[in-house]
């Protein structure tokens, strides 16, 4: 990501807009979260993350760092700030300090990362079959894959499933896609898929993902 220096308010997001979380010192993971609300040049709210269906049991003043997608102004975003003040009614959520650096990266649909991720490909229908593949390339809009058998025929759709790390950080996901290309080789398949809709936590580990295989290339 290039260094930016925006206001917050520039992303224009809107209450309900999928963040990540990642407290220091409390786990390895990233936390769920979503934008409630914020008064420029103040704070932010954000809804508290659970865990295992309680809210997480957080100290005032703790640091964080936030990642999210902001589809407005099509880029990824992240930023560190801290917990000012934890509320518990009428419903768990947090304040936080307002950003004072933004780190910004714009991710067209068309570059791609060169990868090595192993991955499954459940076809047929109901997706009741499945595949081993290892993945190429990414891009925001697809990917190539290669497996040893792909009896597929352009046009149809699939399901791929990849265990996706992020700075030591795994999730799955699982996007579906349609087959544009395939090209028989010595060993097996490749194929050219373009991915469709898909859900806006998947969206933003999609996009961390590609940026972070960008600028490690």
């Amino acid at each position: 990501m290039e260094e930016s220096t925006p206001r917050f308010e520039d992303l224009r997001l809107l209450p309900g807009q999928p963040l990540q979380l990642e407290f220091d010192g409390y786990s390895a993971s990233r936390d769920k979260s979503m934008l409630i609300g914020y008064r420029a040049g103040h704070s932010l709210i954000v809804s508290t993350p659970l865990n295992n269906g309680l809210p997480s049991t957080l100290k005032q003043g703790v640091g964080l760092a936030v990642r999210l997608f902001a589809n407005q102004t099509n880029c990824a975003c992240a930023f560190r700030t801290e917990v000012l003040h934890i509320a518990r009614a009428p419903y768990p959520h947090l304040y936080l300090a307002m950003p004072q650096h933004l780190k910004l990266g714009e991710v067209r649909s068309s570059v791609r990362a060169k990868v090595a991720l192993i991955s499954a490909v459940h076809y047929a229908e109901g997706f009741s079959q499945k595949t081993a593949a290892m993945v190429k390339d990414i891009s925001l809009g697809g990917c190539r894959i290669h497996l040893r058998n792909f009896s597929l025929t352009l046009g149809d759709v699939i399901k791929l499933t990849a265990q996706i790390c992020i700075s030591g950080i795994e999730r799955i996901v699982s996007l579906d896609a349609h087959v544009r290309s395939r090209q028989d080789d010595d060993d097996g398949v490749v194929a050219g898929v373009q991915f469709g809709a898909m859900n806006d936590l998947d969206r933003i580990t999609l996009h961390a993902y590609v940026l972070s295989n960008i600028h490690a290339q």
